[in-house]
């Protein structure tokens, strides 16, 4: 539990430093066309928005190295992806309540291929390096890629992510959860963001390596990769930890007065509800106090999402 407390620590952080860091991106002449916030894959059907995820929306070069977890490497990191010719950033992530998947996505521009390639060179080199990486992932039909499966034992969580470079723009797609599922779900949708992904957000003809010499890269290859690896792990980590916890207990709706709403009482069969006076057949019928997902096709009876009857529903047979 105290993993997932600090990871939501670093995520609620994340958020405060979208929210009040200056732009660096604002200050490069170079500008992404389609923007970054058009570029990213639609999620798979049944999948809802998450936005407590760290880098909801658009990123800096200092937000993103404001999450590493050692802090000496901040100023190193920020140089790196500056040097590089970081653009902008932007992430989306979202969340499968029924199959209990996070699915999270990033793309950072920078103002050359040659900078994009760099970057995931880097990244790739300090993702095998963390104590969470297990294997690689493989997959055909993209290049420059690569692949990876992440395990943290300590919090029981898993994910699978891949990352490649398309014209000027770096990708990132990771699916995670409780369980060793995720790579399937991650292939499929890293596919789907590369063919959907543009050429390139900056015309080739302006990169940098096209007008004149680029910076070195070799000095500053390795901290570039420093923050990728924990970044994947805080994603991982806070998104699974509201899962988790979602299944064991979601909040109830607040009364007036604060006062949370009261348990639903279900028969030990579970194939019905106690109104007070009565027992209800919970396939038929809701209680109005439970607790209902955000579509509103869900309801919570203590310990498992149950979907609402709709008009015309037949009973169902009790069983048990």
């Amino acid at each position: 539990m105290g993993g997932v407390t600090r990871l939501a620590a670093a995520a609620a952080a994340a958020t405060a430093a979208i929210t009040f860091l200056p732009s660096t991106a604002s200050a490069t002449s170079a500008t992404p066309s389609p923007s970054l916030d058009t570029v990213l894959a639609a999620p798979p059907s049944g999948y809802s928005e998450l936005t407590s995820a760290p880098f909801h929306g658009h990123f800096t070069a200092s937000q993103y190295a404001a999450q590493t977890a050692d802090a000496s490497k901040k100023a190193s990191v920020e140089a790196t992806l500056n040097r590089e010719g970081f653009v902008d950033g932007y992430g989306d992530a979202w969340i499968s309540t029924s199959t209990g998947h996070v699915l999270v996505e990033w793309v950072l521009a920078f103002s050359g291929g040659r900078g994009a390639q760099h970057w995931l060179i880097a990244a790739e080199t300090g993702d095998k390096s963390d104590p969470t990486y297990s294997h690689a992932d493989t997959m055909s039909g993209i290049d420059p890629y690569y692949g990876e499966h992440v395990v943290d034992a300590a919090n029981k969580t898993a994910g699978d992510a891949f990352s490649f470079a398309k014209g000027n723009d770096v990708f990132l797609v990771l699916v995670a959860s409780a369980s060793d599922n995720n790579l399937a779900t991650a292939t499929a949708q890293a596919k789907a963001q590369h063919d959907s992904a543009p050429e390139s957000t900056i015309p080739s003809s302006h990169w940098p390596e096209n007008q004149s010499n680029s910076a070195a890269f070799d000095a500053g290859r390795v901290t570039a990769y420093v923050l990728v690896a924990v970044l994947i792990l805080a994603v991982v980590g806070v998104v699974v930890g509201l899962i988790l916890r979602s299944r064991r207990r979601p909040l109830a709706p607040a009364y007036g007065g604060g006062m949370a709403a009261p348990a639903v009482q279900l028969s030990p069969d579970g194939n019905y509800w106690y109104d007070g006076q009565g027992w209800r057949d919970a396939s038929q019928e809701v209680p109005p106090t439970a607790q209902r997902s955000s579509d509103g096709n869900l309801w919570w009876d203590g310990r498992t999402w149950r979907p609402v009857p709709q008009p015309g529903t037949p009973p169902q047979a009790p069983t048990g």
